[in-house]
C-alpha cells in the first residue's frame, strides 16, 4: 500500500468525510475520557458482582422471590443496573474508533509507525497485568485452596479450577498465547476474563491503515459483514476470534470511526445543540433501560446495537455542550478515565484475590451478601495506584525515547 504524505493526506481527508471542516483538539476531546472512566468503572461493578455476590440467577436460586419484602425488590434492582458489562465493552469500542480515527487525522502515522504506538501503548501495562493476574491466583490458590473446589456449584470456582490447572502447564507455545491476546486453553492467563475484548482491538488497529486509506469503502464493507452477521446469528456462533472480530465487532469500531467523521464534517453537533435537553435525557434513559433488559435476556446481537447507539448519542451529547464540564459525575469519571486501562486490565484478578480472602476469613465458597459494594472502591483505588507505577511510567518513558 502507498505511504500517504501529509499533502496528499489532505485530499485523502476530504474524499473520506462529507465535508472536511476543521479537526477536533484534545481540549475538546477531553470531556469524552469521563466516558472511558464511566464504561471501565461499570465493567468493574459488573465482575464484582459475578465474583463476590454470585450473579442473579444463583442468588435467586438461594433466595426465591417468594421470601422477599420489599428492601430485598430494591435491593436487587440496584444489583440488576450493572448487568449490562459486555455492553459496555461495545460502548468502549465505539470510542476506541473515534479516537484512532481523530488521532490518525490530526496526526498520520504510516503503517509501521502506527503499529509501533500500538505496541508500545498496549503491550506494556498489559503484561503487566498478565503476570499480576498470574501471581495473585497462585497466591490465592495457596491462601485459600477451597477457591478450586468445583463440586459446590459455585461457578466462579470451576472458572478458577481450570485457569489454575492450565497455569500450571504454562509453556513456550502458552506465551506466543498470551502475547496475541489469547487463552491457554479455555481460560485466560491467571483467569483475566476481561482479555477477550483486547483482540478484537488488537485486529481492528492490523486493519486501520488500509481502512483509513480508503474509508468509504471500509464502511460500505463493515456494514455488510454485520448485517451479515446478523443473519448469520440465528443458525450460527463464529467460534474463531477472526470471524466474530469480522461479522460483528469491527462494525462498533467503524461506528466510531464514522461519527468522528460526521462530527468534524457536517452539522452533527449543532444539530445536537438544537434538540431538547429533556429529550436527550429521557433518549438516553430508554436507551440504557432497553439495553439492561437486553443484557439481562442475553440478546448481545440487540443490545450491543443498543450500545452503540447509546454511545453515539452519548458522545455528541457531551461534545455539543450539553453535559457541563462542571458536572459532579463527569468530574469523578473523567478522573478514573484518565486510568481506565489499568483498571480494566488490573480489577479482574484484583476482584478473584479478594474472593480468596474472604474464603480464607470465612471459611466459605459461596457468597450471596453484597461484598462488592465494598470492594469496587478498594479495587479503583488500588489500581489507581498502580496505574502509577506502571502505565503512567511506560508512557512517561515512550514519549521521552
Amino acid at each position: 500500500m502507498p505511504q500517504v504524505q501529509p499533502a496528499e493526506l489532505q485530499s485523502s481527508t476530504t474524499a473520506s468525510t462529507p465535508r472536511a471542516v476543521k479537526h477536533l483538539t484534545y481540549q475538546e476531546l477531553d470531556i469524552l475520557h469521563s466516558l472511558r472512566g464511566f464504561c471501565a468503572f461499570y465493567v468493574v461493578i459488573f465482575h464484582a458482582k459475578f465474583i463476590l455476590w454470585a450473579g442473579g440467577r444463583q442468588y435467586l436460586a438461594v433466595h426465591p422471590r417468594a421470601t422477599w419484602n420489599p428492601l430485598d425488590y430494591l435491593l436487587f434492582g440496584l444489583d440488576m443496573l450493572s448487568s449490562g458489562g459486555y455492553e459496555m465493552v461495545i460502548f468502549f469500542f465505539v470510542l476506541s474508533g473515534f479516537f484512532i480515527r481523530y488521532a490518525q487525522l490530526r496526526k498520520h502515522r504510516a503503517p509501521v509507525a502506527f503499529y509501533i504506538n500500538r505496541i508500545v501503548r498496549i503491550y506494556p501495562p498489559y503484561l503487566f497485568s498478565a503476570a499480576l493476574a498470574a501471581g495473585l491466583l497462585a497466591a490465592g490458590v495457596y491462601l485459600a485452596p477451597l477457591i478450586l473446589d468445583a463440586q459446590n456449584g459455585r461457578e466462579l470456582n470451576q472458572h478458577l479450577l481450570a485457569a489454575w490447572q492450565e497455569l500450571q502447564g504454562f509453556d513456550a507455545y502458552s506465551v506466543l498465547r498470551v502475547l496475541s491476546f489469547r487463552s491457554l486453553a479455555d481460560k485466560f492467563i491467571g483467569y483475566n476474563d476481561v482479555y477477550w475484548s483486547l483482540l478484537p482491538e488488537a485486529l481492528f488497529y492490523l486493519a486501520v491503515p488500509l481502512a483509513f486509506w480508503r474509508i468509504r469503502a471500509y464502511y460500505a464493507v463493515s456494514a455488510v459483514a454485520y448485517a451479515v452477521g446478523l443473519v448469520a446469528a440465528k443458525w450460527y456462533t463464529p467460534a474463531d476470534p477472526i470471524t466474530s472480530y469480522l461479522l460483528m465487532f469491527n462494525a462498533y469500531f467503524a461506528v466510531g470511526c464514522w461519527l468522528y467523521d460526521q462530527v468534524v464534517g457536517t452539522e452533527w453537533l449543532a444539530l445536537f445543540r438544537r434538540v431538547s435537553g429533556w429529550l436527550l435525557l429521557a433518549t438516553v434513559t430508554v436507551l440504557m433501560g432497553l439495553l439492561l433488559a437486553l443484557a439481562v435476556l442475553k440478546f448481545k446481537a440487540a443490545s450491543g446495537l443498543v450500545a452503540t447507539v447509546l454511545a453515539v448519542v452519548s458522545v455528541s451529547a457531551l461534545l455539543a455542550g450539553r453535559v457541563p464540564r462542571q458536572n459532579v459525575l463527569v468530574r469523578v469519571m473523567h478522573t478514573i478515565g484518565l486510568f481506565s486501562f489499568t483498571l480494566y486490565l488490573c480489577h479482574f484478578p484484583l476482584l478473584h484475590f479478594g474472593y480468596s480472602l474472604l474464603v480464607r476469613l470465612t471459611g466459605e465458597t459461596v457468597f450471596y451478601a453484597r461484598y462488592y459494594w465494598l470492594a469496587v472502591p478498594l479495587v479503583t483505588f488500588i489500581s489507581y495506584g498502580l496505574y502509577w507505577v506502571t502505565e503512567r511510567v511506560s508512557v512517561n518513558y515512550f514519549r521521552k525515547v
